[in-house]
């Protein structure tokens, strides 16, 4: 297997890992979700990829909704404001059916 052929399943695992966490989360919820709730469920998505390190970015520092991804000795810093706004978005209108 070639290393293009391992990050490509290595991105599918975190994509399928994400995706099924963050659907689980938001099964429990009820209600409408606020941008606090969204980032929570975020974090608890990454957080379940193995040997990642997730966390917010200080605000003062990087913003409101910077998101840190450390994995073995890469860093990727992703603003996620529009991720945010999406599933939000597309939740409250779900819940408001």
């Amino acid at each position: 297997m070639n290393q293009g052929q391992g990050l490509a399943e290595w991105q599918e695992e975190i994509a399928k890992t994400f995706f099924l966490s963050t659907l689980y989360d938001l099964s429990k919820i009820q209600d409408k979700l606020s941008d606090f709730e969204v980032k929570q469920i975020i974090l608890s998505g990454m957080q379940k990829i193995p040997d990642m390190e997730v966390e917010w970015g200080e605000t003062d520092r990087f913003g409101k909704s910077t998101l840190l991804l450390k994995y073995k000795s890469n860093l990727l810093v992703i603003e996620a404001t529009p991720l945010i706004n999406t599933i939000r978005i597309l939740w409250n209108e779900f819940q408001a059916r």
